[in-house]
């Protein structure tokens, strides 16, 4: 009875599922992944998206929360979080000074393009119906290092590299695996891997 629940349940997805990774404009998902960095085991946390493309490559976005054993944790962003206030905020100063109207244009929207710059980018290939293959580097990252023992904060470069797995369980939901190293500038390279859930969004024509 067991079994022939299972193969129910694995046929109603399969019926389901209609569509492929890239056929949908956007994929969010939450991560969860652990691994090792400087020999001190850590933990993370991601909301991360993805702007997918019909030419197989895609557009990622990354908000992670890391925790390490040895009371250092981490926010990561892409750089034009940070970069795009202050340049857009240069603009709008610099657009109320009447001699340099068209440098404030140039700031507001460089501001506006810095904000929309990607983590990296992905490459996706699908070995079969349903699956979908992607290597990925993320090189545009900051991170936000604070240190809880010594109270000390620090800006970092950030930047990763890994290939994930994800799954079209039906026509929203997706599973994902991956594994990655990451490292933030001077915080030495981390190895981990983990899971995820999320939804695709949109359709190409």
């Amino acid at each position: 009875m067991k079994k022939q629940l299972l193969i129910l349940v694995l046929l109603c997805f399969g019926s389901i599922a209609q569509s492929q990774l890239l056929d949908h404009k956007f994929h969010i998902y939450g991560r969860y992944s652990m691994g090792t960095v400087q020999n001190v085991n850590y933990n993370n946390y991601s909301l991360d998206g993805e702007i997918l493309t019909k030419k197989n490559f895609g557009l990622n976005y990354n908000f992670d929360y890391i925790t390490r054993k040895d009371s250092i944790t981490q926010f990561h962003t892409s750089m034009g979080i940070l970069g795009a206030p202050v340049l857009f905020g240069i603009g709008l100063i610099n657009a109320a000074d009447v001699d340099t109207t068209n440098s404030g244009a140039f700031g507001i929207l460089g501001g506006i393009l810095l904000l929309v710059l990607p983590d990296g980018l992905s490459y996706h290939y699908s070995p079969t119906y349903k699956w979908d293959v992607s290597p990925y580097a993320n090189i545009l990252g900051l991170d936000f290092v604070k240190n809880k023992k010594t109270d000390d904060f620090f800006l970092k470069y950030a930047c990763s590299f890994g290939v994930k797995s994800t799954y079209l369980i039906n026509d929203l939901i997706t599973a994902t695996a991956f594994i990655e190293t990451r490292q933030a500038a001077q915080f030495g390279w981390a190895f981990g891997g983990g899971i995820g859930l999320g939804v695709v969004l949109g359709r190409h024509d």
